[in-house]
């Protein structure tokens, strides 16, 4: 029996060979196996704890703020309140003067000067041996005007604030500058057609009855067409002529006239027009003398 205790006797045979029972017979080698601990064969190589090296520590700047919103906001602003008082005075205008009032006198005043500034006015000037130059209905008694259409009701700053005409005998036509007044308004800031169709009747009208021999006439047919929104408070341009393309069927008592109403400056035609003149038979007229 093998011994059981903290050392294992082992009785190794030796290794067998030819001379085997005669050179090793009788002797026993005793080999002592010692239990040792386990070792893993990994090695922990113990290294001493060591702290990180800490960058350098620079004081953070403080991050500018950006201007942009307030830039955006400042905009913004002024937009908003531009927009609204256009809005404003467009859509709800102020009151305007009543005709023959100090106030109105005064705006009248201005718009008259503003008018002498107009680059289409200045050119005609310029030109004044070929256009003769008068204010609408200046051949018109103050007593009367007042009990007509266009120097009545739609007299004044809020109305037909300038009327300047400008007539070329040799050309046989006649150029208007006009100031539509918010009183005019159909829409809101848009000046109304039949205050248009009023103001271009009469102004075809001072080109036909100078093509008759009696200076008279009264408008038979008219024809508009609105090419675009005319705005209140605003100059335009009425251009008006003797229409010869209809010149075969004009005689000595009746004229075919056309017209434009166009925007200073920009030319953009508003409103465009034909009309037919006539001379009535049995009604007698009285002339409609220069400064009409």
């Amino acid at each position: 029996m093998i011994p059981r205790g903290p050392s294992v006797v082992i009785r190794a045979l030796p290794r067998l060979g030819p001379n085997f029972y005669t050179s090793n017979l009788g002797h026993t080698r005793t080999t002592h196996r010692t239990t040792l601990p386990y070792r893993s064969s990994t090695t922990l190589t113990h290294q001493p704890h060591t702290t990180p090296p800490t960058p350098d520590t620079a004081p953070t700047p403080t991050p500018r703020r950006s201007r942009l919103p307030w830039i955006y906001a400042t905009t913004f602003l002024f937009l908003g309140l531009a927009t609204g008082q256009l809005v404003r005075y467009t859509i709800l205008p102020p009151p305007l003067p009543l005709p023959n009032t100090h106030e109105d006198t005064i705006l009248l005043n201005s718009l008259n000067a503003q008018a002498d500034t107009l680059p289409i006015v200045l050119e005609l000037r310029s030109h004044h041996a070929d256009w003769k130059e008068w204010p609408a209905y200046s051949s018109i008694p103050s007593p009367l005007r007042e009990h007509r259409l266009s120097t009545g009701p739609m007299g004044g700053a809020r109305g037909l604030g300038v009327q300047r005409v400008f007539w070329n005998e040799k050309e046989q036509r006649a150029i208007s500058v006009v100031f539509f007044g918010g009183g005019l308004s159909g829409l809101p800031g848009v000046v109304h057609g039949g205050s248009l169709a009023t103001v271009v009747d009469e102004s075809l009208g001072r080109v036909a009855v100078r093509q008759f021999a009696q200076k008279t006439g009264v408008t038979a047919r008219l024809e508009l067409s609105y090419r675009a929104p005319t705005l209140a408070n605003r100059f335009y341009v009425l251009r008006a002529e003797v229409d010869e393309s209809k010149a075969e069927q004009s005689s000595d008592r009746k004229v075919w006239t056309k017209g434009v109403v166009e925007e200073v400056g920009t030319g953009k035609v508003c409103v465009e027009a034909k009309a037919l003149y006539v001379v009535p038979k049995g009604v007698k007229l009285g002339p409609i003398e220069d400064g009409f």
